[in-house]
Formats: C-alpha cells, sequence, structure tokens
C-alpha cells in the first residue's frame, strides 16, 4: 500500500484518511467539509486488494484470484507505531503558511508540517516581497467584504478581520483564540459571519454544533466531532455564559488528549481548529475569558432581519475564493517581509497568533482585537460574583483577618437580623452557597469549595488566600493587592 502511494496517516495509534465529511451548516444544510475519518476494517481490506493481487492455489493446483486474507487485514490495522504512513497533524482547506512564513499550496501531505491540504484553488499571483502597500491593497479586499456587518464598534471589526485571517493562517500557529460574535437580537448576522469565514477557509458553509443547555453536554458534543478533523469549527447560538473545560482546551492546547462518549481508550489529536462561536448577548466566564476576543454586532433597530442589503457577501466569495485567501496570505507575508515592525508583545498562549494576525492588523492601522477581553472580562458572571463576595468580606470582616468557613457562615447570618443594607455578607454568600433543602441557610462546605475554587484569586484589589497548616482547620483570608 505504501508503494501503491495510498493515502492513509498516522494519529497517535490509529491509522486515517481524508476525505470530505458529511455535516450540518449553520442554516440546516447538509454539506461536505474536508476533514478525517478512521481507517476502519472494510477501507482497509479495499486498498489492501486494490494495492496487490492476492491469490492462492485450489485442490486442484490451479491458482484463483482472492479477496485478502481477513487476519492479514486485522493485524495491519493493530500494528500502530509500526505503519509506513506519515503522521497527520490536521486537514486544511485552503493555502497556508508554514510557521517558517513559506507559503503551503500544493495539494496533499506537507512533510514539514503535518496537514493535508485537500484541494487546490486559482489564486491570484502573490509578489515574492509583498509591500505595505499589497497589504492595504488586501486589507481593503477583505474590510469591504465585511462593509455591510453592522459592527457595534472597531475592535468588534478587528475581530472579524481576524476571524478572516485565523481561518486561512491557522497552519502556521499552534493555537488560536476563540473568536466569539455576539448581538443584542437574532437576524443581526452572528452565524452569516461564521459561514463566510468558513467559505473562505473550506469553500463550504460552518459546520455548525448546537450548544446543549447543560455545558458538560455541549463538551461531549465537541470530544466526540474533534476526531473528525473540521478546520472550521463554529458553535452557533449559544445561550447565557459559555464555559467549560475543553472550550480552554481546544483554545490553548497544541496537542488535545480526547476519550470518545462510550469508549475507554483515549487519543490524541493535534489541535488544527479555528473556533468560532456565537450568540446574543452571551457572556463568557472565568478562565475563558483570557482566550477569547470579541466582535460585537448592534443593527440598532427592532427587527434587524428585515433589514436589506446591496450585496451578498456569501456569493461574492464564491465567485473569487482564491482572492481572498491570497488577501490573508499577503498581509502576513508583507508584514514578515518589512521586519514585523512594532511587533506588540506576544498575547501569552498566543505568540503565532499574535505575530500572524494581530500585529499585522494593527501595523496596518487597525485597533488591537485584544482589547475587547476587557469588555469581556468586565462582564464574566464569575468575576462579578468574585467582586460581590470579596468586597462584602472586606466590609463585614476586614483584610488580614484569617477565618474558617464555618466562622464566615456564621458572620453572615448574623446580619439576618438587621437591616436589608446591612445584609450584603449574607446576601453575597447566599447566592454561591445556599444550603439545598434549606433556602436562606449557608452551607459551610458549598462555601468551602468556592473559596477553595477561588484561591489566590484577585477581585478589587483584595486577594484570597489559604492557610492549610491545620488540615482539620483550614482558614482563609483576604489581603490587600496593588
Amino acid at each position: 500500500m505504501k508503494a501503491a502511494g495510498v493515502q492513509f496517516f498516522q494519529r497517535g495509534r490509529e491509522l486515517v484518511r481524508v476525505c470530505a465529511v458529511a455535516a450540518r451548516s449553520t442554516n440546516g444544510e447538509v454539506i461536505l467539509v474536508p476533514g478525517i475519518a478512521a481507517v476502519t476494517h472494510a477501507i482497509l481490506d479495499r486498498e489492501l486488494g486494490r494495492a496487490a493481487d492476492w491469490r492462492r492455489k485450489s485442490k486442484q493446483g490451479k491458482t484463483v484470484a482472492i479477496d485478502p486474507p481477513q487476519p492479514v487485514v486485522r493485524q495491519i490495522l493493530d500494528m500502530a507505531g509500526e505503519w509506513p504512513f506519515p503522521s497527520i497533524t490536521g486537514v486544511i482547506g485552503c493555502p497556508t503558511l508554514r510557521p517558517n512564513g513559506s507559503i503551503l499550496s500544493n495539494e496533499g501531505y506537507d512533510r514539514e508540517t503535518g496537514l493535508v491540504l485537500f484541494s487546490t484553488i486559482k489564486m491570484p499571483p502573490i509578489a515574492p516581497n509583498p509591500t505595505r502597500q499589497d497589504a492595504e491593497e488586501a486589507l481593503a479586499l477583505l474590510i469591504e467584504l465585511l462593509s455591510e456587518f453592522p459592527f457595534a464598534d472597531r475592535p468588534s471589526q478587528a475581530v472579524a478581520l481576524s476571524m478572516i485571517m485565523t481561518s486561512v493562517l491557522r497552519g502556521a500557529m499552534e493555537v488560536a483564540p476563540l473568536h466569539l460574535v455576539t448581538a443584542p437580537e437574532p437576524g443581526t448576522g452572528k452565524s452569516y459571519l461564521a459561514d463566510l469565514i468558513s467559505m473562505i477557509a473550506t469553500g463550504e458553509r460552518a459546520a455548525a454544533f448546537a450548544v446543549a443547555p447543560k455545558p458538560e453536554e455541549t463538551e461531549k458534543r465537541l470530544v466526540g466531532s474533534a476526531p473528525a478533523g473540521y478546520p472550521v469549527i463554529s458553535l452557533d447560538n449559544c445561550r447565557g455564559v459559555l464555559e467549560g473545560d475543553f472550550l480552554c482546551q481546544i483554545t490553548e492546547r497544541p496537542l488535545l488528549q480526547l476519550r470518545a462518549l462510550g469508549k475507554s481508550d483515549t487519543m490524541r489529536v493535534s489541535n488544527a481548529f479555528t473556533v468560532l462561536a456565537n450568540g446574543n448577548n452571551v457572556g463568557l466566564a472565568d478562565d475563558l475569558v483570557r482566550r477569547t476576543i470579541r466582535c460585537a454586532l448592534d443593527a440598532d433597530t427592532e427587527k434587524p432581519e428585515s433589514r436589506t442589503f446591496r450585496k451578498d457577501p456569501l456569493a461574492t466569495v464564491r465567485r473569487d475564493r482564491g482572492a481572498y485567501i491570497a488577501a490573508c496570505l499577503t498581509i502576513a507575508r508583507a508584514y514578515i517581509v518589512a521586519g514585523t515592525p512594532n511587533r506588540l508583545a506576544p498575547l501569552p498562549s498566543y505568540p503565532g497568533w499574535s505575530d500572524l494576525v494581530r500585529s499585522p492588523l494593527v501595523w496596518l492601522g487597525q485597533v488591537d482585537a485584544v482589547k475587547t477581553m476587557e469588555t469581556a472580562r468586565i462582564a464574566d458572571p464569575m468575576r462579578q460574583v468574585r467582586v460581590l463576595v470579596f468586597e462584602a468580606w472586606r466590609d463585614a470582616i476586614g483584610v488580614d483577618q484569617f477565618s474558617t468557613s464555618p466562622e464566615i457562615v456564621n458572620l453572615a447570618m448574623a446580619q439576618l437580623n438587621r437591616s436589608a443594607g446591612e445584609q450584603t455578607l449574607y446576601s453575597a454568600l447566599i447566592e454561591i452557597a445556599e444550603k439545598r433543602g434549606a433556602p436562606g441557610q449557608i452551607e459551610p462546605r458549598r462555601l468551602g469549595r468556592w473559596l477553595t475554587k477561588n484561591e489566590n484569586r484577585i477581585a478589587s484589589g483584595l486577594k484570597l488566600t489559604v492557610d492549610r497548616l491545620d488540615e482539620r482547620r483550614v482558614r482563609y483570608c483576604l489581603r490587600q493587592v496593588s
């Protein structure tokens, strides 16, 4: 099979192939997007039959054609670590940059990156050493494509430009931040923007993943879908607060350790995903804040879906997709050729994205997309609760005063006999540690778990510290920090 050029690859302990995988788009259509599929017994049997001429001798001594022997098929499937096929990092649907800044544009497997370019596309020629003027013209093409989206501010437009560039240049960076699109009303263009990004990167609308009411259910769907290797993952119509450990991992860790639902074994998957999310007034929780840049759309109308548009961006990209891919490559290459002028301090965890997307856009006059993180941080509901508890604690107990969780609960419960304005500590703690089945009562163990989770966190200039010298009497204290 190796000599016959069979396109199999290794991914951890699994034998895989690259193919067009069926998925659902954001509008419910069945689409085919570049993906990765496990090599099954039947597929291996087929390729063995094509790669070699299998024969045996009959009882009469004649040589007759046969299918590949099943013990051979089973044995090859179990030869993890001995397969002669190359290791795969991921699959991409358009030309991209390599980490060294060179352009990856040949269809098939790229030995330098481990990426497989699933299909080729016609692109206008890219200058070997593009100039700043070339980059400005390329950026103008992208801005014109986005001209009718109702961005709430300039940073939001910068995030949308980052969405386009990240999806194209993803092969050159280990990880990329989550791109979140929010709006106050349905019909503002959130899903359409995701479709536009995916259309440029893959030639199809975005493969959409429904968000479940419970974060753990959403994570199960993502963990189950990640091995399919879609270049663009779109979380559509998120509600409330977006959170979850796997979302943090898929936007920060270069290598993912996944356990499929219903299976005990794990698989290692290289992180080659561009992750998008959208929702109406959706918020971000805790650790996801620093991993997300946020694009806000606001049509400033009660019925945004009733607006009329002069252009059809999706149709525009379908007609000349290569021009938009070339624009992204030109911007990044021009910045590299110019010597990375005014390079921004790398965003922690995302140096590749910061150098190839963020800094080039700022170099060309765009607002820094990372500024949107501060807006999300202020709106983080977990941070707001932390501020509420810490400030009430400071006012009721003071700083540099160690207390156990039962002692803190007793102080809070003592406020019940006071006026409503003097029940600040009680009101704060009942939000996080109300006793189940006993309304109005604070549970010391629940409070202790919340305090442990927030150990060494800072809010309103106050840091929660813990003294565990006596394991039977853990004490907590707030300290003032600069």
